[in-house]
């Protein structure tokens, strides 16, 4: 028998805000580092662990979870020249790690260990812009999960970190210089408060922070975000401002020191996120498109501009998009599907990009006019995480990395089904479960959910006509007692009326199992 849990103290400490009285019974646990604190949390964990450790097959779950994440991971992948760069953990490693590679198929080559910097096990460094000669990487860093880090750089052919760094907060932008030998940012301190003034600095590196020169500052300091869009023949500043709608500006500056930024685009009512191509500014936006759509920036004399449709809105939503090779990457999710189709940069569909059913597709990393080809991540209930390559030109998609997960995906079947709302709205469902091959049929059965079948004959006349016979003989002919239903009821309120997992008497002890007939069985877990 369970042990009474250990006895919590109780103060009293009432203190009034605003006029109304709060007790705080429990403040003194809010110093974690008096020893009755320490010996507080200590007996708290002797009685969870004595109750967790009792639990029988715990071993065993342990070990399998453990089993499935000591594996090989990748992430954060970016690629500049023919060089990659990616973070990566190996089995077994508590964080991970910062590597390069040269070429698709060349050998992986570690950079940055989190575990050298002896911080202990919760330091994590991320990969977040590589200089666009290769040289210089800039990585941020974080202590035990925190939502600011601290950024540094690490010079790659000397395989040593550079003296320059930024501090701890939120970097908001950040732009290298097109000769690679100074850099742009807004940096937003973890401390910041109302004073804080949002503004961009240049900084030369090998040089001290406090000789960065300002290039541009906002307007106004309240309810507003600095950020900045590069370019190769320009810089951009964006900046938000959120008031009952998010106002937007856009400033374009040619990267000279004696010229100031030219405004593009002036209190616009809508959200815009450029992307600088040449000369042309490319935006999505949700300005007279709640799907949203992209759209060509064209500025006219003053603070007047033009927003020309590039890819128009559709009846569904933009997930996200990216450029390469002269080429629009645009992801939307459409019919409980993900499709990304190919656009020039004029808005002409040119293709493409195949995409598994029921798998979820995602693109990676920044828009890259520059590069020859976008990063996917795909995944789906039966197939774990993959990185692949596609061509820009072809469409053609190139396996990068796949998340080696000890199981086998053929045990596991899914299918989607429709829920009707009230007010006519249809809404996808997936099932998924464990499949296993029928005594009856030539289709799958599955577990803990339901799945499609291919083929199937009907079954015997005689349990069509008389269900209760019908389950009455599956009970003596299967050792897992299994049950049926039929299958044309749950079909109709899987179409409209209804949503069947809400039906007990059709999922009550187990699975749903359908052959390609009208009728499926309830195996018994």
């Amino acid at each position: 028998m369970m042990n009474a849990p250990p006895q919590t103290y109780v103060e009293a400490v009432t203190e009034v805000l605003r006029g109304v009285s709060i007790a705080d019974p429990y403040r003194w646990l809010e110093d974690q580092d008096s020893p009755r604190t320490k010996e507080w949390v200590e007996a708290q964990t002797q009685h969870a662990r004595a109750y967790l450790d009792a639990i029988p097959g715990r071993r065993r779950i342990r070990d399998r979870v453990r089993e499935l994440l000591a594996i090989e991971t990748y992430d954060s992948l970016q690629r500049v020249g023919s060089r990659y760069f990616f973070r990566k953990r190996l089995p077994g490693q508590e964080q991970p790690s910062i590597y390069m590679r040269d070429g698709a198929h060349g050998a992986d080559i570690l950079l940055i260990d989190p575990a050298e910097r002896g911080t202990g096990t919760f330091t994590a460094v991320k990969p977040l812009q590589v200089s666009p000669d290769g040289r210089l990487l800039l990585y941020e860093i974080k202590e035990g999960g925190e939502s600011t880090g601290k950024f540094e750089f690490h010079d790659i052919a000397g395989g040593a970190p550079l003296s320059d760094s930024l501090p701890c907060g939120y970097l908001r932008g950040f732009a290298f210089a097109p000769d690679c030998r100074s850099f742009y940012y807004v940096h937003e301190p973890a401390e910041a408060n109302e004073r804080f003034r949002w503004a961009a600095y240049r900084h030369e590196l090998g040089t001290p922070s406090r000789e960065d020169v300002k290039v541009f500052a906002a307007e106004g300091q309240d309810k507003l975000r600095l950020h900045i869009i590069p370019g190769d023949e320009c810089l951009g500043f964006l900046i938000y401002r959120f008031l009952e709608t998010t106002h937007t500006d856009i400033y374009r500056w040619s990267f000279d020191l004696k010229c100031t930024p030219v405004p593009v685009v002036k209190d616009a009512k809508s959200g815009l996120s450029p992307v600088f191509v040449g000369n042309r500014i490319l935006a999505l936006t949700d300005e007279g498109a709640p799907n949203l759509r992209i759209v060509e920036i064209q500025p006219h004399e003053g603070p007047e501009y033009e927003l020309v449709d590039i890819v128009p809105q559709t009846d569904s939503r933009i997930c996200n998009w990216t450029i390469a090779a002269g080429r629009l990457f645009v992801s939307y999710w459409r019919h409980a599907k993900a499709e990304i189709q190919i656009f020039d940069l004029w808005g002409t569909r040119v293709g493409i990009v195949p995409t598994r059913e029921g798998e979820t597709v995602r693109l990676r990393g920044a828009a890259n006019p520059n590069q020859d080809e976008v990063f996917l991540e795909t995944e789906s209930f039966t197939a774990p995480i993959r990185i692949e390559r596609c061509d820009a030109r072809t469409g053609r998609l190139n396996l990068w990395s796949r998340r080696p997960i000890p199981f086998d995906p053929s045990r596991y079947g899914r299918i989607q089904v429709w829920f009707s709302a009230k007010d006519g709205t249809r809404i996808p469902m997936s099932v998924v479960g464990r499949v296993r091959p029928s005594q009856h049929s030539r289709g799958i059965g599955i577990r803990r959910g339901l799945a499609r079948s291919r083929s199937a004959p009907n079954p015997p006349d005689r349990l069509r006509r008389f269900p209760q016979r019908r389950r009455m003989a599956y009970r003596q002919q299967q050792d897992d007692s299994r049950k049926t239903c039929d299958f044309r009821r749950l079909e109709r309120r899987a179409s409209g009326r209804g949503c069947p997992y809400a039906a007990p008497r059709f999922v009550s002890r187990g699975a749903l199992y359908r052959p390609a007939s009208r009728y499926a069985s309830l195996p018994s877990i």
